[in-house]
């Protein structure tokens, strides 16, 4: 019964936070959002212009070979994006502390955006409708979900950290937030990693 309300406190806890932080940093929020769509468009354009150069694929967040192949879907393709979505988490974790760091948050967060843009665009650009399908079906929400909820997770940290450091230590329960936005990020890739496996072959083969 304890440990249900508990629960109960921290979602409405956590609802409360969002809908504060979100009026309290329209600024910011705004701020991110421009310029996450400025790096997906910068890395569309990027896409188009140099999709024959074998330089473009160092710069993938995926394997587009493994893509066709519906290895995207795996075991090891999900634990690799785990990892990755890992230490964005902890990193901006550790800058939410700093209120200078904010500049990094925004570098990685839009990086993830540009990178998210380039590979979406080679997607429709090598595999055609079959793999833009997929594109548009799995891969857009999945990740424009994920960079919402990195966006979140620092901004909702940075305003607890603030809150810490004015009010004392009654808001301070950092770590339960870090590893709720692990656990809704292992969540979000665990559903694009599924959704992936059943349609990603396919849809790429058969359309």
């Amino acid at each position: 019964m304890l440990k249900s309300y508990k629960s109960h406190s921290f979602i409405n806890g956590l609802r409360f936070s969002c809908a504060r932080t979100l009026k309290e940093n329209r600024g910011k929020f705004l701020l991110t959002i421009i310029l996450v769509l400025v790096a997906m468009f910068a890395g569309i354009f990027v896409a188009i212009k140099y999709s024959g150069s074998e330089n473009l694929s160092r710069l993938q967040e995926i394997s587009l070979d493994d893509f066709k192949s519906g290895l995207v879907g795996s075991s090891s393709a999900f634990f690799s994006r785990l990892l990755s979505l890992s230490v964005n988490a902890i990193i901006l974790f550790g800058v939410s502390f700093v209120p200078f760091l904010f500049p990094i948050a925004e570098i990685l967060i839009v990086y993830r955006g540009y990178l998210f843009g380039l590979n979406f665009a080679l997607i429709f650009i090598l595999y055609g409708l079959g793999g833009s399908l997929t594109a548009i079906v799995v891969i857009l929400p999945c990740q424009l979900l994920t960079l919402f909820v990195l966006i979140m997770f620092y901004l909702i940290l940075s305003k607890i950290n603030g809150n810490c450091k004015r009010y004392g230590g009654t808001e301070c329960n950092r770590f339960l937030y870090l590893l709720f936005g692990l656990l809704i990020l292992l969540l979000l890739n665990l559903t694009e990693t599924l959704l992936l496996y059943l349609l990603n072959g396919k849809v790429i083969l058969v359309i």
